[in-house]
């Protein structure tokens, strides 16, 4: 039976999305996918007709495959195009959590790095949303006493390692199509008071670059001449300024290519 939408409570608006209040279950809320494409914490701002199913399905993909892999996520199933139900928060925490592999994007303009520059181990970021503050970085030597001496630690803690062992399984299944993921970004909340992968995981989430050959070499410090950046799979072609319809063909690949994560 389809959802009537326009029967529901809505609980809020964002960017991309609107969450629905479930009538039928108060422990789950119905998240809804938009058209709206935004930049620069939301300086800039376009429609793109189509996308909402296109993101709808590659966040399907994806969380379908987390939750395969035992990570513990707020996704439960897409009842029909463009919804998905998922947990109902207790809490939501008020940060972007960031993983990177290859240095790129803003960290070459504040971290002193060359792009392209390969971390190994992984490296891993907290920000706080805050559009007028473009989402400020907290320090890491702060985070790390949050985590040993501060209550409620452990919940930073469970985020930095979740967000790498999500980055971990996406780079694996990115791998097998011959593309690298570059960096990601997920957000949090609590549910049952233990930190949850939330919102969605899409085009906009994450940078993929295509292997520049077969087989590269991805042991060295610096990769940029293994991988094709200008092939990139992401909304770096947005944020760059490329027509509405090839950012859209390039959503529309992430989603071609995470509807076979369910052959992994």
């Amino acid at each position: 039976m389809a959802i009537d939408l326009s029967s529901l409570a809505m609980i809020n608006e964002g960017k991309t999305k609107i969450i629905f209040g479930n009538p039928d279950d108060a422990k789950t809320v119905f998240m809804v996918f938009k058209d709206d494409i935004t930049a620069g914490d939301g300086a800039k701002h376009d429609v793109i007709e189509g996308k909402a199913l296109v993101d709808w399905s590659t966040n399907r993909n994806i969380f379908e495959y987390l939750n395969r892999k035992g990570v513990r996520t707020h996704y439960m199933e897409s009842p029909q195009e463009k919804v998905s139900l998922v947990k109902k928060l207790d809490f939501k925490i008020n940060l972007e959590v960031v993983t990177r592999r290859v240095a790129a994007g803003s960290i070459l303009k504040w971290g002193n790095v060359e792009e392209g520059t390969w971390y190994d181990p992984l490296i891993t970021q907290f920000h706080y949303k805050d559009d007028p503050l473009h989402d400020p970085m907290l320090d890491d030597t702060y985070v790390e006493y949050i985590i040993r001496a501060k209550g409620g630690g452990e919940v930073y803690a469970d985020m930095r390692s979740i967000n790498v062992e999500v980055f971990e399984h996406l780079e694996t299944a990115f791998a097998h199509f011959g593309i690298q993921l570059v960096d990601f970004k997920l957000e949090y909340g609590l549910i049952d008071g233990k930190a949850t992968v939330i919102d969605e995981i899409t085009g906009g989430s994450f940078r993929l670059w295509p292997y520049a050959k077969e087989n590269p070499n991805l042991t060295g410090p610096n990769v940029l001449s293994e991988l094709d950046p200008k092939g990139r799979l992401d909304k770096d072609t947005y944020r760059m300024g490329e027509d509405l319809a090839r950012v859209q063909s390039k959503f529309q690949q992430i989603q071609q290519i995470t509807e076979k994560f369910k052959d992994l």
